[in-house]
């Protein structure tokens, strides 16, 4: 079975929804992907030197919510995500759905922590994931990828 939290670094758990992290800022837009895509291109971040805040888990709906700055939702226009304004943080846009039930705070360890992720570059990975992920789907079943290596 896959873990649905899968992670190479450290990070502090806040097995409740609330009280919310204390490093948030009163005001700030957030940005919702899937756990997978999403949790990928926040490690590629850290690794790449990039802050990166507080995440909000949705484990009932499999999403990613990521406090960024305030104004970041009328540029963000990504097929990947979607970002919406205020400290918002409901998992599914449509309506009708039940409230999320089981969700849990991950605050970065270390140096590279911040208040809100980096828009720019959290857009930038997710982009670059994406574009990963459907390059490796349009290949025909049991095709490989060649490496070329250049010495």
């Amino acid at each position: 079975m896959t873990p649905l939290l899968s992670t190479r670094h450290l990070w502090q758990l806040g097995f409740a929804e609330i009280p919310r992290p204390l490093a948030l800022p009163r005001d700030y837009d957030v940005v919702r992907v899937g756990m997978g895509l999403g949790l990928t291109a926040i490690e590629m971040m850290i690794d790449q030197g990039h802050h990166v805040g507080p995440l909000l888990c949705c484990i009932q709906h499999h999403k990613l919510l990521v406090p960024v700055r305030a104004g970041t939702a009328h540029w963000w226009g990504a097929p990947h995500s979607d970002c919406g304004r205020g400290p918002a943080q409901r998992c599914e846009t449509c309506g009708g759905l039940a409230a999320c039930r089981s969700r849990l705070w991950m605050l970065p360890a270390g140096p590279l922590a911040a208040a809100t992720t980096e828009p720019g570059a959290l857009h930038h990975h997710l982009s670059q994931m994406r574009s990963r992920l459907r390059d490796v789907s349009s290949q025909p079943q049991g095709a490989r990828v060649r490496e070329t290596c250049h010495v």
